[in-house]
């Protein structure tokens, strides 16, 4: 089957559209799929105390793993991309990441830690743990764009279909962690510091591909690469529903 049947546009079509047109198009078409973040079955899940806290450890295990060994891929990114001011914001991304040089104050998976000890997961097994497939798959999937697509396919893909939905998911999630389950503000702050940044970070996924998306062939990368990140990131979130069965 073809890509063009699987997201109901073409090529064409997608480099016709504004930058705007096609981001809300994008958008649109992943919370159509379910796959919008601020949706899934966890956050509700949390919101309306239906979660055990005891059965998260395998998803938050495979999510840890996951965003530790997908930080690679933003230098390889660093190196193809041909942009000053591009390469010193994913400079400084990393640094954060990494570091937590401009929010976290450690390092984001170190922050993951701190939840997984708060909700009672032996983070030394997690430290130590192997991805399985549905984790492996997603973070195989980010170095596929870091290597076989243009530069700007993946920041767009995160930026659109993850971080864009970022600050509604972590609101809920942050609320209902303090609220429905008593976590302290520095057990949850890898969640607390994601809606900072990713506010802050704003409609970069427009300027993504107003800037550098110029092709019709662009666009259905970016488009593509977009809906497949967003349902891998779907199914490895699913764990959290799914192991407690």
């Amino acid at each position: 089957m073809s890509t063009a049947v699987l997201t109901g546009y073409t090529a064409e079509e997608l480099g016709e559209m504004t930058a705007e047109a096609f981001v809300t198009k994008l958008r649109e078409e992943i919370r159509a799929r379910g796959h919008a973040m601020d949706e899934y079955p966890l956050v509700k899940g949390l919101e309306d105390g239906s979660i055990d806290l005891a059965d998260l450890h395998l998803w938050v295990e495979q999510f840890y793993l996951h965003i530790r060994n997908m930080l690679p891929w933003i230098g390889e990114i660093y190196v193809k991309c041909p942009h000053e001011d591009v390469r010193t914001s994913l400079v400084k991304n990393l640094a954060e990441e990494v570091l937590g040089t401009w929010y976290a104050g450690k390092s984001h998976p170190d922050l993951l830690l701190d939840f997984a000890e708060a909700i009672g997961a032996d983070t030394d097994a997690i430290r130590g743990g192997t991805q399985i497939p549905v984790s492996r798959v997603l973070t195989d999937y980010f170095e596929f764009m870091a290597n076989r697509r243009p530069w700007f396919v993946a920041l767009s893909a995160i930026g659109i279909g993850l971080e864009s939905f970022v600050p509604a998911a972590f609101t809920k999630m942050v609320t209902a962690l303090q609220g429905n389950y008593g976590l302290t503000d520095d057990q949850i702050k890898f969640w607390s510091i994601h809606i900072i940044a990713d506010e802050e970070h704003g409609d970069e996924g427009i300027e993504l591909v107003e800037k550098y998306a110029l092709t019709a062939e662009d666009r259905k990368h970016v488009f593509d690469c977009t809906l497949e990140t967003v349902r891998l990131y779907h199914e490895l979130w699913q764990l959290a529903v799914t192991s407690a069965n």
